[in-house]
């Protein structure tokens, strides 16, 4: 079974015992009955709870001692899919909100990197072939070296107005808002 379905089965499972006011202990001895020897008490707790990986001659055992069948309890209750569903968005936020943390450390990194490029741009003789066009790549970057907070709190905003433009369009039309978010023009000071 897969694991959506282990858990449904497992709910269900606890929801059917319960409905039928049978104890855990006593789904264990009806089990031990059918030959699965080692399941106790434990074992029911661990099943219902997902703790414990079931068989499949196991899952038709229950099924049959708790009325019903294996396709009808891996479908799951109401309660059961919502608590699931909870319990999967609950880890995509959490992703989402990790992979935010990891963006902003990327862009604080990357901050690094565009001064250690001023560095070696100022090396680097005014009349050399390409120093022009470096000089103004170096202009364009040093526009976006902008306070870490100020681009959350400006994701913030754009993730919640559901916009839809390009990376490019997005940031030309809103380096203006991103410095305003900054409390000046939130330019980053580099050691030339």
């Amino acid at each position: 079974m897969e694991r959506d379905d282990e858990l449904n089965f497992a709910g269900r499972m606890a929801e059917l015992r319960t409905a039928l006011g049978m104890s855990q202990s006593e789904l264990a001895r009806r089990m031990v009955e059918r030959g699965y020897e080692s399941y106790s008490q434990t074992s029911v707790s661990r099943t219902e709870k997902g703790d414990r990986p079931i068989r499949l001659g196991e899952a038709r055992a229950l099924a049959e001692i708790l009325g019903s069948d294996i396709e009808s309890m891996m479908r799951g209750t109401p309660v059961s899919e919502y608590i699931h569903s909870v319990a999967k968005t609950r880890k995509a936020i959490e992703k989402s909100m990790f992979d935010a943390v990891l963006a902003l450390w990327d862009f604080d990194r990357l901050k690094e990197e565009v001064d250690a490029l001023t560095l070696t741009l100022s090396l680097i003789e005014d009349d050399a072939p390409g120093f022009t066009e470096a000089h103004r790549d170096l202009g364009w970057l040093r526009q976006l070296l902008l306070p870490t907070e100020a681009v959350a709190a400006w994701a913030a905003e754009i993730a919640g107005s559901g916009r839809d433009l390009t990376h490019a369009e997005l940031l030309v039309s809103d380096i203006q808002r991103i410095r305003k978010l900054a409390g000046g023009d939130g330019l980053h000071q580099a050691e030339a």
